[in-house]
């Protein structure tokens, strides 16, 4: 199984690397890895189409954390891209073998921080509809 996390929307968005990278340490070991970022949804889209779930038919693979940077950088690009009132799907799915029904959330672009990202990445399968 497989996880990757989703941006859909209903219209077109752009691509966005933030040139930002992740450091964390771990006991002795420093890791090093890419930051924020929103690619074309292309290598799991074959298994999300699988799971037959509803979606936007805008898809994007996000780069994400859940770390206050990283939903600073989610915010700030949803406030300069997505339209006023406009409603987006996050999600976080697991791929692969994988028949579990969806948890749904809901709430404001304004109240996306730290927290909301950790109950998107904890659930098997999870869709987040954000308001911006």
């Amino acid at each position: 199984m497989s996880r990757v996390v989703l941006l859909c929307a209903d219209h077109p968005l752009p691509l966005y690397g933030s040139g930002v990278r992740r450091v964390r340490t771990v006991g002795p070991v420093t890791v090093e890895t890419d930051g924020f970022s929103v690619q074309e949804h292309k290598y799991y889209r074959g298994a999300v189409e699988d799971l037959g779930l509803s979606m936007k038919p805008c898809q994007y693979e996000l780069d994400l954390d859940a770390t206050e940077e990283d939903a600073r950088q989610l915010r700030d690009y949803l406030a300069r891209y997505g339209r006023p009132g406009e409603p987006v799907e996050l999600w976080n799915l697991w791929v692969g073998d994988v028949k579990v029904r969806a948890l749904h959330l809901a709430g404001p672009l304004g109240d996306l921080d730290r927290d909301t990202l950790e109950q998107l990445l904890e659930k098997d399968q999870t869709c987040m509809t954000i308001t911006i």
